[in-house]
This record gives C-alpha cells, sequence and structure tokens, in this order.
C-alpha cells in the first residue's frame, strides 16, 4: 500500500453519508471527534454563564486540554460537504470519492487505508493498527 486508499465497506458507507446528505454535489472531509465527558465541566460552565472573553474561553480550552488530552478516546468521522466550500487544489480523488485535504495531509495518510469497522472509520496501516489523526499526527 503506498497511496491513501478507502476499504470497499468505507467505499459504500461514505457513499451512503453522500446520498444522506443535502449537499448537491458532495465531497468527503475526515474528521476526528471525541466524547469529552465530564474532563471539560469547567470550560463547559464558563461558556455557559457567559462570563469570560472569548479569548478567555479559547485559552481556557486550551490548557484543559493539554492537561486531559491524552485522556480523550478520539474516533473518525466522515461527513459530506458541499464541493464549491473548497478550493480545487484542497480536493483529493481517492477510489472515486473526492476528499478535502488540506496542505500536508495526503502526505500524512500515504500509507493508509480507511476502513469502516464495527459501526466506525478507521486508519489501517501496513501493521494493521488502528489510527486516528490525531495519533497519527503525533508520530510525524
Amino acid at each position: 500500500m503506498s497511496a491513501f486508499s478507502i476499504n470497499e465497506t468505507a467505499l459504500t458507507e461514505i457513499q451512503r453519508i453522500f446520498r444522506q446528505s443535502k449537499c448537491r454535489d458532495p465531497v468527503a472531509r475526515l474528521y476526528e471527534t471525541a466524547d469529552p465527558g465530564h474532563l471539560f465541566d469547567e470550560v463547559k460552565t464558563a461558556l455557559l454563564e457567559a462570563t469570560k472573553t472569548t479569548e478567555d474561553l479559547d485559552a481556557m480550552g486550551k490548557r484543559r486540554f493539554e492537561e486531559v488530552g491524552d485522556q480523550l478516546k478520539s474516533s473518525l468521522a466522515v461527513g459530506a460537504c458541499e464541493r464549491t466550500d473548497f478550493r480545487t487544489e484542497d480536493l483529493r480523488e481517492v477510489n472515486g470519492i473526492t476528499f478535502v485535504m488540506g496542505l500536508g495531509v495526503p502526505e500524512m495518510l500515504r500509507e493508509y487505508c480507511l476502513t469502516f469497522e464495527d459501526g466506525r472509520f478507521l486508519l489501517r496501516g501496513a501493521d494493521n493498527v488502528a489510527h486516528t489523526l490525531r495519533s497519527l499526527a503525533k508520530v510525524r
């Protein structure tokens, strides 16, 4: 495996996501999601109380992420976006699906295959180990 690829199950799931989207000309975008649980309660409370400035909330969230980021359980998601919302140079064709990939992303994903297993997306390398975007960014 030398180029980013998509297995048949992931391809089918992305096509389903496209059909269910309201996009006229959909492109796929990889996201990383994490359930923060109680780890960001302080930040959530400050946000709901609306007593802090945007800058203070941003600093508070970044500081908290530095403290607990390794505890977050991340997972990949694929979303459908409208093609016209992106520059042509940021779009890459992979197995017949157009992905939004900014600078450096194609290189980062070069040796990986996007799979869909047990209801979730994973990136698997030649060693068959499952990765998220965050885990790949740490490796590089």
